[in-house]
């Protein structure tokens, strides 16, 4: 019978029988159940000892303490176990191997996820008992317990999905210096600190709000979640309100987002030097997280919504989300020397260039990044002369979207410049040099007193860093910024003059056959 199952488990995913061969071995096997099972008894034990309580309620402190330890513990241990079995796989060679295999890039990386971390997911299956009968004699809602696991899993696909990304990532390009197992470590502790809280958080506000846990909690607690009694609205929509319609949000968000994910993965699996993402998917994900982020800025007129902030704080706060958010789609989306030089030497229809620079991969970006800037602004504009400052301000909110795109538009072909280069570790002098420019000249002009308020001609300096942050009260201010927006048109010219200049000269040099370094 065990030989069947091996038999039929190799047939369907062969990747995660070796998984799980390499993994289930006795020891293992022993010390993660030892672990887990001394784990819950020291947990039980400090509640059974609170003699003070009664034993309802000590039945719910140690469901609710399970409730928070089983997620990070997972979350944790499991995104670890990814990022550290690809880079590894890496280093012995055997990941070019994996790659060779006939099967399926998702169905291989599927083996991956379900088997790198199959000790961690015994340890939390062994107290999931513990935690449902803890729940259950403490007449923790039913519906809760359901929703728990299901989001539990459905988050859990999410992250893993995201770590095997990051491994991907960093086992074929240079984003850490130091051991691979600091890689790891870096994304564990990203998880830990960050993706967790922010899984509770959403869940605790969103998810599980109408399902009476918060109600249950207080009985025994004397601080509530009082957060989760905020209603939610989403382009004025209130999603926290009904289980249905919170669950049904949450899941599909994590559904499309996990989508967009898997499209890369199969994407850089198979050809590792490859761009993170197609252009198609970046306008994808750009129009995705967009619209997501801006549907809880759209405050309705009895002004609820996920936080009581002013019009002012609004605008900055998307301000920064479109700042970093494209960032992160530049340095996936530009790509390297090789590429480009593929694409100059098999380029030979001029009138196709426009198409090639709005969806070959291989292609300079900046005419996507521009593209990407168009859909992020086809959103942020309208609410900015709604809701935000553009109610007010007209003139201020449109310094602010031309400074936000003129500022990325001069970092896309800086970084596309550098790409283009014969350099080692393109990637660390890009995020070098992006963080000394973005960092420094502010850092300084704020040490030496130049700022907007107290020197309205500086302004122009702010402007053009992409830093447009002033009232605006002085006429001499907008003028000024007027300047520095000026300026940046002047060196975006100048940049794409320059980079198309070194393309011509690339095109020359390399009219024969090359090997590219």
């Amino acid at each position: 019978m065990t030989s069947t199952f091996i038999n039929r488990l190799g047939n369907w995913n062969p990747q995660l029988l070796r998984e799980f061969r390499g993994r289930l071995k006795p020891r293992s096997i022993t010390a993660t159940i030892v672990i887990s099972l001394v784990g819950q008894t020291l947990l039980g034990l400090s509640f059974s000892q609170q003699t003070y309580n009664p034993v309802i309620e000590r039945w719910a402190g140690l469901a609710e303490t399970m409730t928070w330890i089983l997620p990070y513990a997972l979350f944790t241990a499991g995104s670890y176990y990814l990022v550290s079995d690809l880079n590894q796989e890496e280093k012995r060679g055997t990941l070019n191997f994996i790659r060779l295999s006939p099967r399926p890039s998702r169905g291989i990386l599927l083996g991956k996820m379900l088997g790198v971390p199959i000790l961690p997911y015994m340890a939390i299956g062994l107290a999931i008992p513990l935690h449902v009968i803890a729940g259950l004699n403490s007449e923790m809602p039913f519906l809760f317990l359901i929703s728990y696991y299901l989001m539990l899993i459905a988050g859990c696909f999410a992250l893993f999905s995201l770590a095997i990304l990051y491994g991907l990532l960093s086992s074929s390009r240079t984003l850490a210096v130091g051991q691979q197992s600091v890689v790891a470590v870096a994304f564990a502790g990203l998880t830990l600190f960050f993706l967790s809280p922010l899984y509770f958080a959403w869940n605790f506000a969103v998810t599980w709000n109408p399902l009476g846990f918060e109600a249950w909690s207080a009985q025994w607690k004397d601080y509530p979640y009082t957060y989760a009694n905020n209603p939610i609205q989403w382009f004025g929509q209130t999603i926290n309100q009904s289980a249905g319609f919170s669950h049904g949000f949450t899941l599909l968000a994590l559904a499309i987002a996990t989508g967009l994910i898997w499209l890369m993965l199969a994407r850089l699996f198979r050809n590792p030097n490859t761009t993170v993402m197609s252009k198609w998917q970046s306008y994808a994900i750009v129009a995705f997280l967009e619209a997501l982020v801006i549907g809880f800025f759209v405050v309705t007129s009895d002004n609820v919504g996920v936080a009581d902030f002013s019009e002012a704080a609004g605008t900055w706060l998307l301000y920064a989300f479109n700042f970093g958010m494209t960032l992160v789609i530049m340095l996936a989306l530009c790509p390297q020397r090789a590429s480009l030089l593929d694409w100059l030497r098999f380029q030979q229809n001029p009138q196709g260039i426009l198409r090639d620079l709005v969806w070959a991969d291989k292609s300079p970006a900046i005419v996507a990044i521009a593209i990407n800037l168009l859909i992020i602004n086809a959103l942020y504009v309208p609410w900015l002369f709604l809701v935000g400052i553009g109610k007010e301000n007209p003139t201020i909110a449109a310094i602010v979207v031309l400074s936000l795109t003129g500022v990325l538009l001069i970092y896309t072909t800086v970084v596309q410049q550098i790409f283009a280069l014969k350099i080692r570790n393109p990637y660390t002098w890009t995020m070098g040099g992006l963080g000394i420019w973005m960092l420094v000249p502010p850092i300084m002009l704020a040490i030496l007193q130049i700022l907007p308020d107290e020197m309205p001609a500086s302004m122009m300096i702010w402007t053009f860093l992409g830093y447009p942050f002033s009232d605006f009260s002085k006429p001499m201010l907008v003028s000024s910024a007027l300047v520095g927006l000026v300026a940046q048109l002047c060196v975006i010219v100048l940049l794409v003059w320059q980079f198309q200049t070194h393309l011509r000269n690339l095109s020359k040099s390399h009219a024969q056959p090359v090997i590219t370094g």
